[in-house]
């Protein structure tokens, strides 16, 4: 149960790799000591947040 329920994921994307784009999430996953779906969710919300950096900053020149 969490104590906040805007913390539960329940909106899901899919998204479909291929074998060797599979195979570096996974390798990435298990070094990082994370399971492949939860890394994933991390790179896409740090590529997420690295594109609204860059768009502020372009915003701002």
């Amino acid at each position: 149960m969490y104590a906040d329920p805007t913390h539960v994921r329940d909106n899901p994307i899919k998204v479909r790799l291929n074998d060797e784009e599979y195979a570096v999430i996974e390798a990435l996953a298990r070094i990082n000591k994370r399971q492949p779906a939860a890394f994933a969710r991390e790179l896409l919300m740090a590529g997420v947040e690295l594109l609204a950096k860059s768009n502020d900053e372009a915003r701002a020149a």
